[in-house]
């Protein structure tokens, strides 16, 4: 899929060791900063550097911010089906969320915001742990996981 893409990378790396360029660069000989993404299969980390580079922020923080929005209308809609239907939708990004972290793993940070939550402490602004009223979220085992 990143067949072209990786061609491109690597006649340029070529080209600028070739050049020279690379021999001034600070940690010559030392190996790479870990980034964080050792668990993602190889496409998924070509994906996040891509996305990184870009400037938009990783899928966990977009999903992040729409369970948070996802919660606040479910709290403020009435029963009726259009709040099984958020609810739903919280239900789906939540366990969507889930998955992401614990193949990153990042499932430790999502345990620590459960376990807030299950405490009635206040959660951070804009990580929306805290379960709302109706939203299925409160039916979660202790640990993260959905069912």
């Amino acid at each position: 899929m990143f067949k072209g893409l990786e061609q491109l990378v690597e006649s340029r790396i070529q080209a600028a060791t070739a050049r020279g360029d690379l021999d001034r660069l600070p940690g010559r000989g030392k190996p790479l900063q870990d980034d964080g993404l050792s668990g993602l299969s190889r496409d998924e980390r070509l994906e996040v550097l891509l996305a990184r580079c870009a400037g938009s922020p990783p899928e966990e923080v977009l999903l992040l911010r729409e369970v948070a929005e996802l919660r606040e209308a479910v709290a403020r809609t009435p029963e009726g089906p259009a709040r099984r239907k958020l609810a739903q939708a919280l239900r789906d990004t939540s366990l969507r969320l889930s998955v992401l972290f614990e193949a990153s793993g990042k499932h430790a940070l999502l345990r620590l915001l459960d376990d807030a939550a299950q405490a009635g402490a206040e959660p951070a602004p804009g990580t929306g742990a805290a379960p709302a009223p109706g939203s299925g979220a409160e039916q979660r085992p202790r640990g993260g996981r959905a069912r």
